[in-house]
């Protein structure tokens, strides 16, 4: 078992050497190509970066942003992609906690780079393409990797607006990725559609499939994600047979009729993960490309990418529920309850908690937020072992498949009950004319808000849940909108919607 990563990049470029490894809108690199490039960025930052420095990479995502990424693993480093579509305070506040010697940005982002609160030394990239190959000093890098050194750090939202870095290591992807792209069936006949921005973990499935098969790897462009037509050319274009995408980029298609423009039959797969998937939504992909699997993967950052999955069968049907299912080999999946008591029974719910080899290496700099959920094992006592405790909620099925319920913190007690936000979100959505929805809850007006897209007026929404949940679980409040906000991961922005609805 290999590791460190580039060893899969180096094994597969001797395998394919000539063949496309990416291609984004500007160029390609072939497998020979990408490895020797991210050698010569590795020799340029020998000597300036330390063993396990984690160096941020200011740039929008393409051919040498992946260049650059690996030539920081080259010179012993982690990487940490700063998007140039995030705020310059996130970014900073980002800086801040990663204290790195140097930056990499490219010529077109340079200036807003340099505007940065940032003590180090920028570096282009175009100019580290230039650098004399260091062999040598690489290979004594590598002899001292261990697969337990970090590999990237992935920025997520804090509950006290301070991004928290999750810092995941190479075992990790590496053991997550073979699992993955055996299940699956990825190989380097594949050509993978890229939709999520690389400091989003479903990006990680993308890049380290195409560097395990010697699949090639397509990078849709940012811009096309606002238009269900330019998507769907994409696709085309690409002749994209993988696509591992967030809910809402696949509900962009779906809500604004893109198969009625055009259905891309090169598509085998369909992956999804992030949010809930809108059965109508998953319907309406299935009825377009009825030969694809299609399947519902679920996993927080912490835990490498996924920790379960769900293939979908042809028979599911609208009133169906979507389980996010069983776990990957050489995952751990408890569910505990109230007083840490371990769920095993059918239909009641429980915290999902995850052991095993891909639970990532903490919060960057962080060591208290590390702790609190990076935890012992609490049935077990007599060694170490570590779960780390997602926050969600789940039940067993009567076949043992996994069902998703939502947060335990998006559990609100409204009345003097209990209630899940996600039960009432899902009976929502069985209204035909629905199409995204999303509820919260304004506790200073008591009142449970849903926010939803679609053609649905408020007296059918009420009409039909009458029928479905107890009174006091209906919403006291609806909002229509022309178009859910997302956030930069593609994820419905509740931080937005509660701040622009809720909290004026």
């Amino acid at each position: 078992m290999e590791r460190n990563v580039l060893q899969l990049l180096e094994n597969t470029a001797i395998k394919y050497p000539d063949k496309t490894a990416v291609t984004d809108s500007r160029e390609s690199v072939t497998f020979r190509e990408l490895e020797y490039n991210s050698k010569l960025v590795g020799s340029g930052l020998a000597g300036l970066i330390g063993s396990g420095d984690a160096i941020p990479v200011y740039m929008e995502k393409g051919v040498k942003t992946l260049e650059a990424f690996f030539g920081i693993v080259y010179a012993g480093g982690c990487y940490s992609l700063l998007a140039p579509i995030q705020p310059e305070e996130r970014c900073n506040s980002i800086l801040q906690r990663l204290d790195a010697p140097v930056l990499i940005t490219d010529r077109e982002h340079l200036d807003k780079a340099g505007a940065f609160t940032f003590g180090g030394k920028i570096l282009l990239i175009e100019e580290l393409l230039e650098s004399v190959m260091e062999e040598n000093a690489l290979a004594r890098i590598r002899e001292e990797s261990i697969d337990r050194d970090p590999l990237y750090i992935n920025f997520t939202s804090g509950s006290t607006g301070v991004p928290k870095g999750v810092v995941v290591g190479h075992g990790s992807v590496i053991n997550f990725i073979r699992h993955f792209v055996e299940i699956f069936h990825i190989t380097a006949d594949d050509i993978i559609g890229n939709q999520a921005p690389f400091d989003f973990d479903v990006s990680v499935k993308d890049i380290y499939s195409m560097l395990l098969t010697g699949a090639t790897l397509y990078l849709i462009p940012r811009s096309c994600f606002s238009f269900a037509k330019k998507l769907l050319d994409e696709l085309e274009k690409g002749q994209v047979t993988v696509m591992v995408w967030a809910v809402s980029a696949l509900c962009l298609i779906t809500s604004l009729d893109g198969f009625t423009y055009k259905i891309p039959h090169s598509v085998k797969k369909v992956l999804f993960s992030g949010e809930v998937m809108p059965m109508k939504h998953l319907l309406a992909w299935k009825s377009a490309l009825p030969e694809a699997m299609f399947v519902n993967l679920y996993g927080p950052t912490e835990i490498t990418c996924n920790c379960s999955y769900y293939i979908i069968p042809q028979d599911i049907g609208e009133g169906d529920t979507l389980p996010i299912g069983r776990h990957f080999p050489n995952v751990r999946i408890l569910l505990l309850g109230e007083g840490d008591r371990p769920v095993t029974g059918t239909g009641e719910t429980g915290e999902i908690c995850v052991g095993g080899f891909g639970l990532a290496l903490g919060y960057y700099g962080d060591r208290e937020k590390t702790d609190c959920v990076f935890v012992q094992n609490p049935l077990n006592g007599k060694y170490r072992d570590m779960l780390y405790r997602t926050g969600d909620l789940a039940y067993y099925r009567d076949d043992g498949e996994l069902v998703y319920v939502g947060r335990r913190d998006a559990q609100v007690k409204h009345m003097g009950h209990r209630i899940e936000m996600g039960e009432i979100e899902s009976c929502i959505l069985q209204n035909p004319d629905v199409r995204r929805v999303c509820c919260l809850y304004d506790e200073e007006r008591q009142q449970i808000v849903a926010f939803y897209q679609g053609d649905a007026v408020e007296k059918e929404i009420r009409d039909g849940l009458k029928k479905k949940l107890i009174k006091y679980m209906i919403p006291g409040r609806y909002v229509q909108l022309a178009q859910m906000p997302l956030n930069a991961n593609g994820k419905i922005d509740r931080k937005t919607l509660r701040k622009d609805y809720i909290e004026t």
